[in-house]
């Protein structure tokens, strides 16, 4: 048995760490104590996969059906002549008694061999500190038979951290008794977040289907101030009739451009808002930021200051502003027009 960690913020660098602190850590080589199968023995089942396609009749092997274990080799049986979930009774490469048993049918290579003698399995988990993440929860998951962690649980306190911690092997007995069936953990999770609150009652970890039931997951409004106040929302009006200008990129190219100043108000149904100005744009011809049809802006909006519309001279910053953003997603498309462009109106 030996323990090993690992520092994610040297290994992966800090601004990948997701915190001040984020350290791995486990614990290697520790006997699984199998009590029940230790006193009566192993109860040999079948257990393997249905296949993936048509006429694939998938490979079946053998395992504990109390503890989760199996045995060195694990098997290949015939999976037209055992199914799964059928009590196996032999016959076996070596017992663990060491007599030599042979089947007829089956190569000395298909079948079990003896269990293990000692067992092992490991722990472990990562500890996070010092982030921002105003996350508050717990989740816990139950594996399936192919998964990597067997059992695995995580807590998330606000402004504090997350403690995630997993198990290798360890657990494979519950798995066999919870989630014997298919290749789809399952996930108890309880989480605030962003004033709501969500859930996941024995849900598939990876997968969400309109058939499962209303209680399997969701989410509740818990923030007081949206119940009482109304939920945060952008509501503008517009100010004034639409103007052209002319908005001229600094490839060469300009285009002509509808402009709609709105008054911006930004807050709950009741109390108080915070107001801005902005500007509704529309160019009928688009914008080129790709050499195709199909890399063209038609339309956004973009932000004014109040000076500038106090100065009646909000449209000449918009405009600035629609250049600005335009050339920002030439460049991340990494095309550059011809200086020779002509303009589009």
């Amino acid at each position: 048995m030996h323990a090993f960690s690992v520092d994610y913020r040297k290994r992966d660098g800090a601004a990948s760490s997701g915190g001040r602190v984020s350290r791995g850590f486990w614990l290697n080589g520790i006997p699984r104590p199998l009590i029940l199968c230790r006193m009566f023995g192993h109860r040999p089942v079948v257990d393997g996969t249905t296949g993936f396609r048509d006429g694939d009749l998938g490979s079946r092997w053998v395992v504990c059906d109390r503890c989760g274990v199996r045995p060195d080799p694990q098997s290949s049986l015939d999976p037209v002549r055992w199914n799964i979930g059928d009590r196996y009774g032999g016959p076996w490469q070596s017992s663990p008694s060491g007599k030599v048993k042979r089947d007829a049918v089956l190569t000395p290579q298909m079948l079990p061999g003896p269990w293990p003698v000692k067992p092992t399995g490991k722990l472990g988990g990562q500890i996070v500190l010092g982030t921002r993440d105003l996350t508050t929860g717990v989740t816990l998951k139950v594996g399936n038979k192919g998964s990597e962690h067997t059992l695995a649980a995580s807590f998330h306190v606000p402004w504090i951290g997350a403690l995630y911690l997993h198990t290798e092997r360890f657990g494979a007995g519950v798995v066999r008794r919870l989630n014997p069936v298919g290749y789809d953990s399952r996930v108890v999770e309880l989480r605030a977040h962003d004033g709501h609150l969500f859930w996941r009652l024995w849900a598939r970890r990876d997968h969400w289907s309109r058939s499962d039931p209303w209680w399997m997951h969701g989410s509740v409004q818990i923030d007081p101030r949206t119940m009482l106040l109304g939920p945060k929302r952008y509501v503008y009006t517009n100010h004034g009739s639409k103007v052209t200008e002319t908005v001229r990129m600094p490839h060469g190219d300009s285009h002509q451009v509808q402009l709609q100043l709105q008054r911006c108000a930004f807050g709950r149904k009741r109390g108080r808002k915070k107001l801005s100005w902005s500007v509704d744009w529309e160019a009928p011809s688009g914008i080129p930021t790709k050499p195709t049809d199909r890399g063209r802006v038609y339309g956004s909006g973009v932000p004014v200051t109040d000076a500038s519309v106090a100065a009646g001279t909000w449209q000449f910053e918009a405009a600035v502003r629609i250049a600005e953003r335009m050339t920002e997603q030439r460049t991340r498309n990494d095309w550059r027009p011809e200086r020779t462009a002509t303009a589009r109106s």
